[in-house]
């Protein structure tokens, strides 16, 4: 840290200089590019249709390419292509399907960013390079002469085309490098809540915090995206949501596992409301507004809003939702049976998740999700929150310390269960799916649960310190912004790729374009949409018992 601040003037004025470079580049390629309409003055000998296809390259395609009204033989016309403001740095001349001589007198493109483009009979005889079927091309005073000797002849651009704005290549970009300047001459790295969030540790409403469980949520994200991304199929986004919900059962019964009289606290339980709602409501409604409210999708918008709808991705903030409202009664009636014996009330949380898993699969308890109805995943809020308890009853009764090989065990079994889950999640081997019993008694989830048990048992394990790497953590620290934002990143993505460079992007490159650009934006609504809610929690030690695990 001492180094950056020594050398914070050059850092500052490298990335400034970059990020000059590439403000130029983007207005480049999306402004000074960009093309409204395109009129073509010509004749020709026989009727025909002009073709104009335009790209960011040389790769041209029909999707990006727009087609001419009839020119009648031995008329001149003027035809007007709209290509509404696409990019036309490369640009491509069909002159119809068949031979014949053709006269073109001028071509004329519009834009709103800078003057008119024209291409005089000169400039196209110098310009356009003859490509395929054209004989001659000879320019006069008034037109340019084309003699096409076979079908389809088309001439391309040479150079790129690009308007000139003093505005647009000199004053816009300094003033955005200026803005950018001042923003990353006050920005400390330490200060963004982010970054700060995932050096220092953030804690939980309990206080606690364990740097592994960030880990845990930062691979749920980074699952889930490998599905979407197409690294892996058959569902092992699966275990991504099934790690998500049954860790968020997991760090909600914390607070009620080191206090069980908070259960019948109304304080408490009104903060816990208020804390949960904030948690989730920010983020969740900027993401339904810019969906469905920006797109005049009013009904689904609202049903959105009030947790009655979950359309594609959504679906799984109300399965979160009706976890956290009826989370309460669970811990009252656990502290009240707990009150006689503390292993009841362990018993009596195993039973709710046999009864919940059974109502959800029957479809007796269902949500509106994925275009259908849900079956409700209460169960796996139901797993990790049975888990915390487990875990607070451990430590109570000291069994890590008494019981040696309980370390051990957790290291082997978290494992086991890991590499169990990822098979039967992914269908990987179909003998060993037990779909049918995953699906019924949420068996997937309660091993997810069991799975996040193992690793906080035994933090210092191997597993323990994998599932603590940096960049699980800085992943699983924004990982709600993360999940909501990146199927849309990851059609960004795609779009760009496509777009400025004809690449398809497939695979594990395109898990990691996806996931760098994804956790980027993930940041900045994490910072400042998600964080300035939650920030009474300010980041804490570790819990000393994960130090001492």
């Amino acid at each position: 840290m001492l180094g950056f601040s020594r050398h914070r003037n050059i850092y500052t004025f490298l990335i400034t200089l970059l990020f000059l470079i590439g403000i130029k580049f983007v207005i480049s390629y999306t402004t000074t590019s960009s093309f409204f309409r395109i009129n073509i003055d010509a004749e020709a000998t026989t009727d025909r249709k002009f073709t104009v296809y335009y790209s960011t390259n040389s790769h041209f395609s029909e999707k990006k390419s727009q087609e001419s009204g009839l020119y009648l033989g031995g008329e001149r016309d003027t035809q007007t292509l709209t290509i509404s403001n696409n990019i036309a740095k490369k640009l491509r001349l069909d002159l119809g399907n068949s031979p014949g001589t053709v006269r073109i007198y001028s071509i004329k493109l519009t834009s709103f960013f800078f003057p008119e483009l024209i291409f005089h009979p000169q400039d196209i005889a110098r310009d356009f390079l003859p490509v395929k079927h054209i004989t001659t091309v000879k320019a006069t005073p008034d037109y340019v002469e084309i003699v096409a000797s076979g079908s389809d002849p088309y001439m391309q651009y040479k150079g790129n085309l690009q308007g000139n704005s003093f505005f647009l290549d000199y004053i816009l970009p300094l003033v955005f490098t200026f803005c950018f300047y001042l923003f990353l001459s006050s920005f400390v790295p330490a200060d963004f809540p982010a970054f700060a969030d995932c050096v220092a540790g953030r804690a939980s409403s309990s206080g606690a915090h364990f740097a592994s469980l960030d880990g845990i949520r930062g691979i749920a994200a980074l699952i889930v995206l490998m599905e979407h991304t197409g690294v892996m199929s058959g569902g092992i986004g699966t275990l991504g949501v099934h790690l998500f919900f049954s860790l968020s059962g997991f760090l909600i019964a914390i607070p009620f596992t080191k206090s069980p009289s908070r259960a019948v606290s109304y304080t408490y339980l009104k903060d816990y409301i208020l804390r949960r709602l904030k948690r989730i409501i920010p983020m969740y409604y900027t993401m339904v507004t810019i969906v469905f409210l920006f797109n005049n999708k009013n009904p689904e918008s609202i049903r959105h809003y009030l947790f009655l709808q979950g359309n594609g991705y959504f679906w799984t903030v109300p399965q979160e939702m009706f976890f956290y409202l009826y989370f309460p009664l669970i811990v009252i009636g656990f502290y009240l049976i707990s009150l006689i014996k503390r292993e009841l009330g362990l018993l009596y949380l195993l039973v709710l998740i046999g009864v919940f898993s059974y109502l959800g699969h029957e479809q007796i308890l269902t949500l509106y999700g994925l275009g259908n109805l849900t079956p409700l995943r209460a169960s796996i809020f139901l797993s990790g929150a049975f888990f915390s308890y487990l875990y607070a009853y451990i430590v109570e009764k000291e069994i890590m310390e008494k019981k040696k090989w309980f370390k051990v065990f957790c290291s082997i079994a978290g494992v086991a269960v890991f590499l169990v889950l990822f098979v039967v999640e992914s269908r990987t081997i179909e003998a060993l799916r037990f779909y049918g019993l995953q699906r019924t008694y949420g068996v997937a989830g309660f091993l997810a649960a069991f799975f996040i048990f193992t690793v906080v048992c035994n933090s210092k394990s191997f597993l323990g310190r994998c599932m603590a790497l940096p960049i699980f953590r800085a992943v699983g620290i924004v990982g709600f912004s993360f999940y909501l934002i990146h199927p849309y990143l990851i059609l960004f993505c795609d779009d760009i790729a496509d777009y400025f460079f004809a690449y398809d992007l497939q695979g594990v490159v395109r898990f990691i374009v996806s996931g760098v650009v994804t956790y980027l934006f993930a940041t900045f609504t994490y910072s400042y949409i998600e964080w300035p809610f939650m920030k009474k929690n300010a980041p804490a030690p570790l819990l000393q018992k994960e130090s001492q695990g």
